[in-house]
């Protein structure tokens, strides 16, 4: 198991809100809450310019994370 700061789809833990600011943010694919950090994918996914990979964006800030 990881530190319980940072959370991830695959970490175990089951299925979680994550709040930055206070604000939801969906499909989190990282999150730090020591860091206040927060990398996601937009919804729809974007593809980067080559066609290869999904552009995650990142977030910074309060983050919270909740469990459903």
């Amino acid at each position: 198991m990881s530190d319980p700061h940072i959370h991830t789809p695959d970490d175990g833990r089951g299925r979680r809100q994550v709040l930055v600011d206070g604000r939801l943010v969906k499909r989190v694919v990282y999150a730090d809450t020591r860091r206040g950090l927060v990398r996601y994918h937009d919804d729809p996914p974007k593809v980067d310019k080559h066609g290869k990979r999904i552009i995650v964006r990142t977030r910074r800030g309060k983050v919270e994370v909740l469990p459903l």
